[in-house]
């Protein structure tokens, strides 16, 4: 009985195979970890680039909003172009809604690439507008090389509003 009992101590313990094989089955789960970085990298930048689109394009129509309100300096639509081309706010505005390329793209600082514009709005009909005007402007803003990538701005979002020129009366 006491060989038996000897026997089985000597027996107790993991063989060899049973080791390699929980060292497989964590190896395969570490890896499968180590695969999510990359995927939670990529989609921390894409959503740090719209982030930044989306900025630029609300300081872009606020920046038109509050030059469309400054009665003193902008009567007219060419006027509120002007006044976003120039200091304070230092855009680039294109005088047509045309058709997006990379040719037409500028760099702002935080580093987007866009394309805007100022219009007299051609859908806007009314008749009791006195010495009032209504210009379209609108931004098409994309965090990727528009130089670079051809496509870049016609898969860009376009941010679009009517802003109200009172002119001086």
């Amino acid at each position: 009985m006491m060989k038996k009992n000897l026997f089985k101590r000597l027996r107790a313990g993991f063989s060899l195979i049973e080791v390699n094989m929980a060292i497989f089955v964590l190896a395969g789960g570490a890896l499968a970890l180590l695969g999510l970085f990359p995927l939670g990298l990529r989609e921390s930048l894409a959503a740090r680039n719209e982030m930044r689109v989306a900025a630029f394009a609300e300081r872009f129509i606020n920046a038109a909003r509050v030059a469309a309100s400054d009665v003193e300096k902008v009567a007219s639509v060419e006027d509120l172009r002007s006044a976003l081309e120039g200091s304070p706010f230092n855009f680039t505005v294109s005088t047509d809604a045309g058709d997006a390329d990379d040719e037409n793209a500028n760099k702002d600082d935080s580093g987007v690439y866009y394309r805007a514009w100022v219009i007299q709005d051609p859908d806007w009909q009314s008749e009791n507008l006195d010495d009032k005007q209504i210009a379209q402007v609108g931004v098409q803003v994309t965090a990727e090389n528009a130089q670079q990538n051809k496509r870049a701005l016609l898969m860009a979002p376009v941010y679009v509003v009517r802003v109200i020129i009172e002119g001086q009366q």
